[in-house]
């Protein structure tokens, strides 16, 4: 019977061992394995490097004079002396009443340098003398004696003088758990996510700044580019009227001479001014439009560049918060393994 009694007493301790082997066997360690936590701190946002708007090119606008043009207002200076009518002068006013009838000739023989000197100011053209000029706008003989006026350019169009957020990857929610080593992972979670919305505040200051610095010149271009436009277009009107005055003094000397081929060619001599200085006026206004337009471009692709310089944060950090979490189920992982993940 003692016997017995003992027998049951070791069993008895040998069960508690065991069950203090399994115990021990079982516990969670209290903090996350430290190549994981080095691994996760370790994870960064690249630094994206703005890239800068595209370029706008543009040019400037121009007028030739015509070669027609020149040619007869040279000619009619030698008349008077020469007494003589060249054949560049006769073809010219053989043009001019194969264009127009006698009373839009007469009609433009009578426009004063009054007149002429309202449209150079920049005044419209009166309705009768418009409806003359655009017979000789569709008349290409007559057209030859009227300057070519190429319009200013702005990223390749041609301006005329008439007058998105990215969605972000989903954040790796609170851990609802309080033991000692989830909250270590889940604070070194925090640390190393507030590491990385850093990186991304820094790379979306990257591209704000760049735009920033993009647009900052922009409105003075503009302003500097207006202020220039009206002393090129002076100098230009201002050729022209020597011109026409030139014109006018060699026509009236050589009118002896012309007989009724003087009003012929003083209506020619109209349809120059006319044509030259409108031409002019569109294409001042449309030189000051080709300022703002430049200025509206270079605008859309500086934010243009800065749309996609954010994007490209926003990637790089979507790529970076992914490893992140990633990383993150791993550590927490690590404080699930039995025996401390030895």
């Amino acid at each position: 019977m003692k016997k017995s009694k003992i027998s049951v007493l070791v069993c008895g301790l040998a069960m508690m061992l065991v069950m203090y082997n399994c115990k021990k066997e079982d516990t969670f360690p209290t903090e996350p394995d430290k190549d994981l936590v080095n691994k996760i701190k370790d994870i960064k946002v690249s630094t994206i490097t703005a890239d800068a708007p595209a370029a706008v090119t543009t040019t400037a606008a121009t007028a030739e004079a015509s070669a027609k043009a020149t040619a007869v207002n040279g000619a009619m200076a030698n008349i008077a002396s020469s007494g003589t009518v060249p054949a560049s002068v006769s073809t010219a006013a053989t043009e001019v009443k194969a264009a127009l009838p006698a009373a839009d000739v007469a009609t433009l023989a009578a426009v004063t340098t009054s007149d002429i000197a309202k449209i150079s100011a920049g005044g419209a053209v009166p309705a009768e003398l418009k409806a003359i000029m655009d017979k000789v706008a569709a008349n290409p003989a007559l057209q030859a004696y009227l300057p070519k006026f190429n319009f200013p350019t702005v990223a390749g169009k041609t301006i005329s003088g008439r007058v998105g957020a990215v969605e972000q990857i989903e954040q790796v929610e609170k851990v609802l758990v309080d033991d000692a080593c989830t909250l270590s992972a889940e604070n070194t979670y925090k640390a190393a996510k507030a590491t990385l919305d850093q990186g991304k505040a820094d790379n979306d200051k990257i591209a704000n700044d760049a735009y920033a610095a993009a647009i900052a010149p922009l409105a003075k271009e503009e302003t500097d580019c207006k202020a220039s436009v009206p002393g090129t277009f002076a100098t230009y009107r201002a050729g022209i009227q020597a011109q026409i005055n030139k014109g006018a003094s060699d026509l009236e000397a050589a009118k002896a001479v012309l007989g009724d081929l003087y009003p012929v060619l003083d209506a020619l001599l109209s349809v120059q001014a006319i044509g030259a200085f409108a031409g002019l006026n569109q294409l001042e206004a449309a030189s000051l439009k080709a300022c703002t337009e430049t200025k509206d471009t270079k605008t859309t692709n500086a934010k243009t560049a800065q749309t996609a310089n954010l994007a490209k944060s926003t990637t790089t950090y979507n790529t970076a918060i992914a490893a992140a979490n990633t990383a993150f189920v791993e550590l927490s992982k690590s404080c699930h393994n039995q025996g401390g993940g030895q």
